[in-house]
């Protein structure tokens, strides 16, 4: 009879045993779906994993907490709010260059990527430069292949062109003669330049393609644009020849899309950033946005903020 309870036991033992085993594999391989409230995200268990390891997070802003910054005009700010809606990401920043009046509204704060508005950065940087005899109007830069970009074929690799050449080569969308003046300036130099400037949230990188050149605001796009035209960092003289480089880009940004005056801007695909001059008034404005389909109703509504003073 002992001899039974004992083999009882030793079977019910062993059935446990395996048991465990099994649940325990299961545990170890199943999938577990982490869900809170902006994001869901797949972690699968590994028996390789030693360390447990919390997902990688992607900083999430959401699309209906706006933030007004302190001291903005707030008949402004609300206009901006219901122009940029509550479906896409955005930075709008405006400032009135006759007097202290302002308005910055956001729903994300961080620094985004930016293509051909960098251009705004790299021509700073090229005439402070001129301007403190690193390059001169007439340095010749010539054409490496690393400069090259795909489907272009205007500068030919070997060859040296005149840094004015390559300035307006740059400024009618030329990314190869773009990468050449940033390599000959270096991204360091424009990120210390522009820094001068008040872009203290902006880094430019190494290469113009058809990914982000650089991370910046909308409200660093407005601090080196107010200072070129206020002649804060760089003299009359080169702001002046900066601006009017913008003023002579071959095509004119959707923000500033009908808008009449003395207009000097850069844009691409998710920002822009002008300085209008028309009938005595002139100001800044600049957007960030993950979609640009309002950036012209935007422009018109930042100008309706002046034409009503007049």
């Amino acid at each position: 009879m002992k001899n039974k309870i004992l083999v009882g036991s030793l079977v019910a033992t062993l059935v446990s045993f395996l048991l465990y085993l099994n649940n325990l594999n299961h545990v170890e391989n199943t999938s577990v779906r982490i869900v809170n409230s902006w994001q869901s995200k797949v972690v699968k268990n590994n028996k390789a994993t030693k360390k447990s390891r919390e997902p990688s997070v992607d900083e999430v802003e959401y699309a209906a907490d706006v933030k007004v910054e302190s001291g903005s005009d707030k008949d402004w700010a609300q206009q901006i709010e219901q122009v940029m809606g509550k479906d896409k990401s955005y930075q709008v920043s405006v400032q009135d260059l006759n007097s202290r009046k302002f308005a910055r509204v956001n729903n994300t704060i961080k620094a985004h990527g930016i293509t051909a508005s960098s251009r705004l950065y790299l021509l700073a940087a090229i005439y402070y430069q001129e301007q403190h005899g690193k390059l001169t109007s007439h340095t010749a830069i010539k054409i490496k292949k690393a400069d090259r970009v795909k489907g272009e074929q205007m500068l030919k690799p070997g060859y040296a062109y005149g840094i004015a050449y390559l300035k307006q080569a740059m400024m009618h969308g030329n990314k190869t003669a773009a990468n050449a003046l940033l390599r000959k300036v270096g991204p360091r130099n424009v990120n210390r330049i522009i820094a001068k400037m008040g872009a203290t949230k902006t880094n430019v990188g190494k290469k113009f393609t058809a990914n982000p050149v650089s991370t910046t605001t909308a409200s660093d796009l407005t601090s080196v644009m107010v200072d070129l035209y206020q002649n804060k960092t760089l003299s009359r003289q080169y702001a002046n020849l900066a601006l009017t480089a913008l003023n002579l880009a071959q095509s004119k940004p959707k923000l500033v899309r009908g808008l009449h005056g003395q207009i000097y801007a850069a844009s691409d695909s998710k920002s822009a950033v002008a300085i209008v001059q028309d009938g005595g008034h002139a100001y800044c404005m600049s957007v960030w946005s993950s979609d640009d389909t309002v950036f012209a109703r935007l422009g018109r509504t930042i100008n309706h903020f002046f034409n009503k003073s007049k």
